[in-house]
């Protein structure tokens, strides 16, 4: 029972029992009124709600820990007027706001549109479904508030957080961005060779234009170098169902997620293409990505990704083992490597395929499971590039160390 309601009822009887001691036709009037009153905010409260209309925008590609704006909006389309009414916003685990999430709205007119914002961040990768809405609809005085639930679902899809890499790896990034007629012999000596020509692409570098022949032909022409097998990068992910250790935002797959995101997109800005697999609840699946302009496509896949799939990571890389281009150097992301990985390996390794194997330590984020000190030691001795990554280690530097020494 709201404070309201309590004192107007408190008035009323109160003018009621003088009515009846002095016999007061004013007294009873005014008990009168408080009744018609209370009679029409309690219908006015249970007005339907068919008439209001929400809708709720976000962006929909952030990174982690990035803020971005969510906007509420609501439009009263009936005739008559909305009182005192709250909107509150509901968030789902890992989303914090440091703003309320809530607006409070003394009257919303027929026809009127109000809206509301507030900045939201993300504190791990994935999607996130946000609503419903909790509004509270009450009348002009706000004695009979009740809470109504609206749908008014959207979603946001939130992007793994990329690493740079160190050391020789992330300078070699830099020497193949933004390649010109000038640099030709720079691009050379980094495995690219001169191929030609071409109009001009959404996406393309500008400083890549060939000006003369852009001068000569009336329209935006690029250069074309052949980038050849040797930049393409497959990332093999390992999501099989109970692989994944930790909890909450630091977990052994999300340490995967970031290792895989920032591999693609080295690749990328090398002027190679990036190949992911992972598995899924309705199987493994498969992405090729040849232009930094559609990077986004494996970031989203990558937010989409869980522990949830039902093939071991040995198992996967058989299975994407036929679609691996020739010359691609092949990471393989697990924290938990099964008995069958290192025969895969070998197998791989006599068709002269670069194998790295980064095994995320599992006891770091979870005291109870052992280290895979063995299975270490076997991968190494099938042929495997190994890397033992610890949960203190900077990420970065390891994945970078380890491009820098397969070349």
């Amino acid at each position: 029972m709201s404070l309201q309601l309590v004192t107007i009822m408190t008035a009323g009887a109160g003018m009621a029992l003088v009515g009846l001691v002095y016999n007061s036709y004013t007294a009873y009037f005014m008990v009168a009124a408080v009744v018609a009153l209370l009679l029409v905010s309690y219908a006015v409260s249970r007005l339907p709600t068919r008439s209001l209309r929400w809708s709720r925008h976000s962006r929909d590609r952030v990174f982690e820990n990035e803020p971005f704006p969510v906007t509420v909006e609501l439009t009263n389309r009936g005739r008559l007027p909305r009182f005192l009414m709250t909107v509150v916003d509901t968030l789902p685990p890992f989303v914090e706001s440091d703003e309320p999430q809530e607006a409070v709205l003394p009257a919303l007119w027929p026809k009127q549109q109000v809206k509301f914002s507030y900045q939201v961040r993300a504190l791990k990768r994935g999607v996130y479904p946000l609503g419903p809405l909790r509004i509270s609809v009450s009348d002009p005085f706000g004695m009979f508030p009740r809470f109504v639930p609206f749908e008014a679902r959207d979603e946001a899809i939130v992007y793994p957080r990329r690493v740079s890499l160190g050391g020789e790896a992330a300078r070699s990034g830099l020497e193949f961005r933004g390649i010109t007629a000038g640099e030709r012999a720079r691009a050379a000596e980094s495995g690219m060779e001169f191929y030609g020509v071409r109009d001009y692409r959404s996406g393309d570098e500008l400083r890549r234009i060939h000006w003369p022949a852009t001068a000569h032909h009336g329209q935006l022409t690029v250069i074309e170098f052949d980038r050849g097998a040797s930049g393409d990068l497959t990332v093999i992910l390992d999501t099989k169902a109970g692989t994944e250790f930790g909890r909450g935002v630091e977990t052994t797959l999300e340490v995967g997620v970031r290792a895989a995101a920032s591999l693609i997109h080295w690749a990328l800005e090398n002027e190679g293409a990036g190949l992911l697999a992972a598995d899924s609840e309705s199987g493994p699946q498969w992405l090729e990505v040849d232009r930094l302009d559609r990077e986004h496509e494996a970031l989203e896949m990558l937010a989409r990704v869980e522990a949830n799939g039902t093939m071991r990571i040995s198992e996967m890389l058989a299975w994407a083992a036929p679609r691996l281009p020739l010359g691609t150097k092949v990471f393989v992301l697990t924290a938990a490597p099964d008995e069958d990985l290192p025969g895969v390996v070998q197998s791989l390794r006599r068709r002269q395929v670069r194998l790295h194997v980064v095994v995320v330590d599992p006891q770091g984020f979870d005291l109870r499971v052992e280290r895979p000190q063995a299975m270490l030691d076997a991968l190494e001795a099938a042929g495997a590039v190994t890397v033992d990554l610890r949960r203190d280690d900077d990420l970065g530097d390891a994945i970078g160390s380890v491009l820098v020494g397969s070349d």
